[in-house]
């Protein structure tokens, strides 16, 4: 899922490696995983843009973004890569195209929902602190819809230039999952150091730190200023980013410290399958995350509840009129 980032032609052996999960195995879990979390995804997008309460709330907005970027790694990449194993382990159609808008769905739409990820956890520190900051619609264009605007259009752009042109020649291997997904930028000194530690390594480190402080921040004032009504009134933003953000913390925190300690020089060789489990592991993250967003938003679980009430209704109605 991710690419491992810049590394020396010695320790190029560990990209041309398949993660030593067996086929089977993979296959298995990505497509029962992959089909009802597409439909999960859809139920919560239909619901957050249909919704006018819930489409108008800012902190649904980056919700909106993620869902979208999973949705496209779910119905594209997830799919080739079932394609790959029913294949015998070659890549069809063997074509440098599909490759390249592989690369950039595997790699750069990960790497977007890291960098979404991380400007939401910022973000909710302004929602439910400073929300006089977004009270008008001139300070909503620029505390909100900009810095998203930006950050989207510098995910497209940056990855469409490094993939599509590259400062060097793209090696297609048809024989592992996503060509190798190494696209020869991370071979440069400077794009590839920058792909890992601003687009990978930076984001998931700001995720941790505003997390943790959006929960000591909420604890002191809370205990400060015991005001239970605006506690209420905010502790839906923080519920729905709290989980969330956990989901993809357990399995990027490790190997974002395993691809700093590379960049820092040790070898490939060392952690290097480890490596291959989490990077394959990444793909629980967007599987999984439609999931958490139900669970989060407590107006989606409502309308689920109200649905199971009057499903189960004339069930039992037909139970009682069988009795009688």
């Amino acid at each position: 899922m991710i690419a491992v980032g810049y590394f020396d032609d010695a320790d190029q052996l560990f990209q041309e490696s398949e993660v030593p999960i067996p086929r089977p195995v993979r296959f298995w879990l990505l497509l029962l995983l992959d089909i009802p979390s597409i439909a999960c995804a859809f139920f919560v997008l239909f619901h957050l843009l249909v919704d006018r309460t819930l489409r108008h709330q800012l902190h649904n907005h980056t919700i909106i973004i993620l869902l979208f970027l999973g949705l496209t790694i779910e119905l594209i990449d997830i799919p080739l890569n079932l394609s790959f194993i029913t294949h015998s382990g070659i890549v069809e159609p063997s074509t440098p195209l599909l490759c390249l808008f592989w690369w950039i769905i595997d790699v750069g739409f990960y790497n977007g929902i890291t960098i979404i990820m991380a400007w939401s956890s910022f973000e909710r520190h302004i929602l439910v602190f400073r929300d006089q900051w977004v009270s008008t619609r001139k300070k909503r264009l620029f505390i909100h819809y900009l810095p998203l605007i930006f950050l989207i259009s510098y995910i497209i752009i940056f990855y469409f230039i490094v993939i599509f042109f590259p400062p060097c020649n793209n090696v297609y291997n048809y024989t592992l999952p996503v060509c190798n997904n190494f696209p020869c930028y991370l071979k440069d000194s400077i794009l590839g150091k920058w792909d890992s530690i601003i687009n990978s390594i930076l984001p998931t480190i700001l995720i941790s730190v505003f997390i943790v402080a959006l929960l000591i921040r909420v604890y002191l004032q809370k205990r400060r200023l015991h005001q239970p009504i605006r506690w209420r009134k905010q502790r839906k933003m923080i519920v729905q980013l709290v989980p969330i953000s956990v989901l993809y913390l357990t399995i990027n925190i490790p190997l974002n410290i395993l691809m700093l300690a590379h960049l820092c020089g040790l070898s490939e060789g060392i952690g290097g399958s480890v490596q291959l489990y989490f990077d394959f592991l990444c793909y629980l993250i967007v599987l999984l995350f439609p999931f958490f967003c139900i669970g989060s938003l407590s107006e989606l679980r409502k309308k689920i509840k109200l649905l199971k009430v009057f499903t189960l209704r004339p069930q039992r109605r037909v139970a009682a009129a069988r009795q009688t």
